[in-house]
């Protein structure tokens, strides 16, 4: 145990890696672990940080000018927050009020309905069916004054199927939130649905294959009209200059975000293969995580695992999860010692 701990820190204390916390190596929350992205070395060369005395653009205008034209939309059509969650809180406020129903299939990201009940809506949650596939017909006869889809969805890592959600987009009459946290790594995304719908609301991110998740960077794409009434509700300067100034940056960085995809692609394929010869079954995924389900307890497993410094995360209480595990993928060195980590633990072998 204590060798394998020598390791992990060793690794971790390298200057491309910063994935020490409590001496832990964190493979549970899917962040981008392999390695800085460009982008914040080169702004912190020419940033003017004797200017962070004023106030920063108060709609992030060139954050939002950069990304309509990365995405072929206008500037009209976006809007930008402090990560994905924020923009998941100003939707929410802006278009539940109490007693509104709120509606999504499950197991899905727990903070849609977090921030649903923050503003007190009725929740109705659906279950996913074989394959993980979307109850459409369940959630359409709701009737939901809002319903919040993840593509690919977070944990189960699958795409939902495409028809699934145009149908949800256009018979729906309240308003559709698709989440696109990991759509960088699937090659799929539904910008150009979302906007034909008259209630549709693409979330984005760069807490992920971009690699910025400490900055804290998110941005929603929707029609002029929709966007104008989260503005309304969204506080004046959110986005700090720094962050806007690395995110705008991020964007020229393409290259380096497809590389690190590919790569992620390939240990994804690795890890996949030696966890099912360890027993697990692994589902397939399109995120930069994969979802297995244990031949052990997943509660025992994942408190095993921390104690060996390696921290995974938990899904046993979720429905149709009992005894599952998400593990994030990171580079072959991590992924070696997490089943070097595992392997004793799920074969009775002493660790």
């Amino acid at each position: 145990m204590g060798e394998l701990r020598r390791r992990s820190l060793e690794l971790l204390s390298r200057p491309s890696y910063c994935l020490v916390d409590k001496e832990l190596l964190i493979l549970n929350n899917n962040a981008n672990l392999f390695g800085m992205n460009p982008a914040v070395q080169e702004v912190a060369d020419s940033f003017d940080f004797g200017k962070l005395w004023s106030y920063p653009s108060e709609n992030s205008d060139l954050l939002r000018e950069r990304i309509a034209s990365e995405l072929s939309t206008s500037p009209d059509e976006v809007i930008v927050g402090n990560g994905s969650d924020e923009l998941l809180d100003i939707v929410s406020k802006t278009f539940i009020n109490p007693g509104d129903t709120f509606c999504q299939a499950i197991p899905t990201f727990r903070m849609y309905k977090f921030y649903a009940m923050v503003n007190m809506a009725t929740v109705e949650e659906k279950m996913l069916l074989g394959d993980f596939a979307l109850p459409t017909e369940d959630i359409l006869n709701e009737e939901a004054k809002m319903v919040a889809l993840c593509q690919p969805n977070n944990p189960t890592g699958n795409l939902l199927d495409r028809d699934d959600v145009e149908r949800i987009l256009a018979e729906s009459d309240g308003i559709v939130l698709l989440d696109e946290a990991y759509s960088d790594f699937c090659d799929s995304n539904m910008l150009s649905e979302v906007l034909a719908s008259e209630h549709g609301i693409d979330v984005r991110t760069f807490s992920k294959a971009y690699g910025i998740a400490g900055l804290r960077a998110g941005f929603a794409i929707a029609r002029k009209e929709i966007v104008d009434e989260l503005r309304h509700v969204r506080t004046p300067f959110g986005l700090n200059s720094l962050t806007e100034a690395v995110a705008v940056a991020a964007l020229d960085h393409k290259d380096w975000v497809d590389a690190k995809v590919a790569e992620m692609k390939s240990e994804r394929e690795f890890l996949t293969n030696k966890m099912r010869a360890l027993g697990f079954k692994v589902y397939p995924s399109e995120c930069n995580f994969i979802l297995c389900k244990a031949p052990v307890s997943s509660a025992g497993l994942v408190s095993a695992l921390i104690e060996k410094g390696i921290a995974i995360r938990d899904f046993g209480a979720y429905p149709l999860l009992e005894d599952h595990v998400r593990v994030t993928i990171g580079p072959r060195e991590y992924m070696n010692m997490l089943l070097e980590a595992v392997a004793p633990l799920v074969n009775g072998e002493p660790s």
